[in-house]
């Protein structure tokens, strides 16, 4: 049974992770380049890792009904996954997003930014989100950039020097 979305935009569909769905998280994470801003010379992500993960993005849903949600197009062919979870370092409400590598560069992950934006702020409330990339991720910066993120500084990740962005609640 194919559920309904939680969020739709123009061309995308935000679900809910569902237990069949931990192999496309795999297949996402499988591939280097996907991986390479989000480990930055840390091991690859093991499939114990990718196991936490996808419980973690479950348990999100379950208790907050916000999670790092599964994305589909339209004819619910997987394309990546993008939403939010808490920054641990300061607790805030974290946007992100990661596509598969064959979608990079068609507007997928400004679309689903500025979609995740408008959402949360009717669903939850939060006065601010905030969003980072590792600093020489040029892609991903503009990607916050034109979500209407505004750029607070660099700061270290993990000894890794990322550009933060927040974004404050429309008026």
């Amino acid at each position: 049974m194919v559920k309904t979305p939680v969020l739709v935009s123009e061309r995308l569909c935000f679900h809910p992770w569902e237990p069949e769905d931990f192999p496309l998280l795999v297949a996402l994470h499988r591939d280097p380049q996907v991986q390479h801003f989000l480990q930055m010379g840390d091991p690859p992500w093991d499939e114990v890792f990718l196991q936490a993960k996808f419980k973690s993005f479950r348990a999100d849903y379950a208790a907050r009904g916000w999670t790092k949600f599964k994305v589909t197009d339209r004819q619910r062919t997987f394309i990546g996954r993008a939403g939010f979870g808490r920054f641990e370092a300061t607790q805030e409400l974290e946007l992100g997003y990661t596509f598969m590598r064959s979608l990079w560069g068609q507007g997928y992950a400004t679309e689903a930014a500025g979609a995740l934006l408008d959402w949360i702020y009717r669903v939850e409330p939060v006065d601010h989100v905030i969003g980072f990339a590792v600093a020489e991720h040029e892609a991903s910066r503009r990607v916050l950039e034109k979500a209407g993120m505004m750029f607070t500084g660099i700061r270290n990740v993990d000894g890794i020097p990322n550009a933060f962005y927040r974004h404050d609640r429309p008026l």
